[in-house]
């Protein structure tokens, strides 16, 4: 062996040695990426819940700002996307946006605090919008900016080693912000409140900007590539020219060929055919959205459903924010059990072969869990209070005295005997605007008098017989919401001022007025103390009740009386299950199996283009669902549920037709050179599907 040979041998063996190290500058990535994840996933958790119990939403109208944010989370990627490979590079796109997505997240958070006083919903909406627009330049950017840190095709194996840590690591920052977030909601009280969306949100922010620091100081060992143009761009004007051609008649256009083939004389013939076979794929996902607007509820629509129902599963608590990890969960299991055994077992069979017969399942499955959705709401509306309504007025009365009390109303044809520290309820009094009703009112410890009780319309009124005085206020029986207990208290004027409901050794609140104002209280049984001594114990009030405590003092003893005026949330939240585990399945059924029909279907220079398309069918999803609220404001939610289920059946006949004519595969001209998926590739995929399924 001569001196030469020598040399070139070592130096191929430097080089192999160089390949075989994992790029550590990678970590700084995968970081980023779990800190924007944990961030948004977080958030996103318990959205909706603050939209409706801080800002004053209603329920359609929360469910309508949640879903135009997602519309523009799943549309500004596109436009980072562009942003980044035509003019900033990857770097400085994921740098910039990841300073507008903090500054979103903290003004949120900063919104969040009620003493500063700032116009709440517009400052909100601002900083939301940021987040999109943040999110929107990171999450297209990070994955593939990773990818640039390896030198292909000799770190091929490493580049795979990168795709399975960063599939991991999305999956942990998600499942652990979706666990964590609605603890530091809800467990947590701050500025006065009974829970803390300040920090819910602040964290995440915090989060974004230790990130920034850890991504900013690697720089110098980035392998930073310059923007080499985006091929979604192309595709856009050579479908533009296109459809300008034929309206104007330019372009030659032979009979019955292709209306792109009059944009030859511009483009390149490959690339137009590749159009061609994207826009077949386009076809099938014209009516994909509404697979979306069914799955994207989960955020919206069923938390709104789990506020209503009772979380108490033995010794622990599930919160209505928490019940979406179950379907991540279920996904992670399902995809790799799906994948190796039940797909291959069924293949073998002639069963679910075709990757369109799995999206069209997805789509059955997704119809049946808003099917039973429907079902579940429809056994939770026996459980809601009775509402004030036009035309009608509801009035209760408080016996506060140690006696009981005769009412009598003749115009009314009300008589009844009231306990001491009890009620009497009438829900359904016809009345027009506003009234007077007499009542004739005795017991053996008030003088018997005739009094003039002011009723109003389409209102909840309640009196407090306290002594010889009728003490008279307005009731809201609606459930709270924030799911929590509410509670008002009604002293007698023979009562001491000194009294506390406390819960553990937490003081809940002090009892000074004779009739308080209705307040919020964390579920759970509390005590009374006055006087240095307790005077009852055991007053439980759970999730979702409204009650009403009585306080009277006879000079020697304290009697209390806990009395409910709207039944607490007794519908157990494990039938929410069903439809969870239902819709979970169809996800891997219909994202996961979309996600890479869409990938191995699209034409190679089609890659981003398919990927803009597929996050365009999302947003487009997230439109319906607005669009549905605003036209169905004044339906019942079961009804709505069911609308739903009757559009995804709908789409599900079009899909068919569409796939009859539906050819797989290329042409052999446009077959890629390598034979196989590299397993990068299979591992890239892997990690859109989890970032896919952990977004909803």
């Amino acid at each position: 062996m001569n001196k030469d040979t020598e040399i070139e041998m070592n130096k191929d063996v430097g080089k192999n040695k160089g390949n075989d190290r994992f790029p550590r500058i990678v970590l700084f990535i995968i970081l980023t990426e779990f800190c924007e994840r944990m961030s948004y996933s977080g958030m996103r958790a318990f959205l909706t819940l603050y939209l409706r119990s801080k800002l004053g939403y209603t329920d359609d109208g929360a469910t309508e700002t949640y879903h135009v944010f997602s519309t523009f989370v799943y549309v500004f990627p596109i436009v980072g996307g562009i942003v980044a490979d035509n003019y900033l590079g990857k770097y400085r796109t994921i740098l910039y946006m990841m300073f507008v997505y903090a500054a979103g997240n903290l003004l949120v958070a900063i919104t969040a605090i009620p003493q500063l006083g700032l116009p709440a919903r517009l400052c909100t909406l601002i900083g939301l919008f940021m987040i999109t627009i943040g999110t929107g330049g990171i999450k297209p950017c990070v994955t593939s900016f990773g990818g640039d840190q390896f030198k292909l095709p000799e770190q091929e194996n490493l580049l795979a080693v990168y795709f399975s840590v960063l599939y991991f690591i999305v999956c942990a920052g998600s499942l652990l912000a979706k666990t964590v977030s609605p603890i530091l909601r809800s467990e947590v009280h701050c500025f006065g409140d009974k829970d803390c969306y300040s920090l819910a949100f602040g964290a995440p922010g915090l989060v974004i900007l230790m990130s920034v620091v850890i991504f900013v100081s690697a720089k110098s060992r980035y392998v930073i590539k310059q923007p080499e143009g985006n091929v979604v761009l192309d595709f856009i004007r050579c479908i533009s020219l296109g459809i300008k051609n034929v309206m104007t008649g330019k372009g030659q256009r032979e009979k019955n060929t292709h209306w792109l083939n009059t944009t030859e004389n511009q483009f390149d013939k490959r690339f137009i055919r590749d159009i061609k076979k994207t826009l077949s794929v386009l076809t099938l996902f014209s009516v994909l959205p509404v697979f979306w607007s069914l799955l994207d509820q989960m955020g919206s629509r069923w938390t709104l459903q789990a506020t209503k129902m009772d979380g108490r599963l033995g010794f622990i608590t599930i919160k209505p924010d928490q019940m979406q990890v179950l379907c991540p969960i279920v996904i992670l299991i399902i995809i790799p059990l799906a994948q190796k055994y039940i797909y291959p077992y069924l293949e073998k069979r002639n069963i679910l072969s075709n990757p369109l017969h799995k999206l069209s399942l997805g789509m059955v499955l997704a119809a049946i869990a808003f099917i039973v959705a429907g079902a579940v709401e429809i056994y939770i509306s026996t459980t809601y209070p009775q509402l004030p309504k036009p035309g009608h007025t509801q009035m209760r009365i408080f016996n506060g005295n140690n006696c009981s009390v005769t009412i009598h109303s003749t115009s009314l044809n009300i008589s009844h005997i009231i306990a001491p520290l009890t009620k009497y309820t009438n829900k359904d009094i016809k009345l027009t605007k506003s009234e007077y009703k007499i009542f004739d009112i005795s017991g053996s410890c008030v003088q018997k008098r005739r009094a003039s009780l002011l009723l109003e319309e389409n209102q909840a009124i309640s009196f407090f017989l306290d002594g010889e005085q009728v003490r008279r206020f307005t009731d809201n029986v609606y459930k709270s919401r924030s799911g929590l207990p509410v509670v008002r208290f009604l002293k007698t004027h023979r009562t001491l001022p000194n009294i506390t409901l406390i819960k553990g050794n937490m003081v809940e609140a002090h009892i000074d007025s004779t009739v308080s104002s209705q307040a919020e209280v964390f579920a759970g049984s509390y005590d009374l103390i006055a006087d240095g001594r307790v005077i009852a114990t055991g007053l439980e009030m759970l999730s979702g009740g409204v009650y009403t405590l009585l306080v009277d003092y006879d000079g020697k003893d304290y009697r209390t009386n806990l009395v409910v005026t709207t039944a607490a949330n007794s519908v157990t939240m494990i039938l929410l299950l069903p439809q969870f585990l239902i819709i979970s399945t169809a996800e891997v059924l219909f994202a996961v199996t979309g996600n890479e029909f869409a990938f191995k279907e699209a034409p190679e220079s089609m890659k981003a283009v398919m990927t803009a398309s597929w996050l365009l069918t999302e947003a487009a999803g997230n439109v319906i669902i607005i669009v549905v609220t605003r036209l169905m404001s004044g339906y019942r939610q079961e009804t709505q549920f069911f609308f739903f289920t009757c559009l995804m059946l709908v789409s599900l006949v079009v899909f068919q037709y569409l796939c009859k004519g539906y050819q797989f595969g290329h042409s052999v001209e446009d077959q890629p050179k390598k034979e196989r998926r590299s397993n990068s590739e299979i591992l890239y995929m892997q990690v859109r599907q989890a970032e896919d399924c952990l977004d909803h």
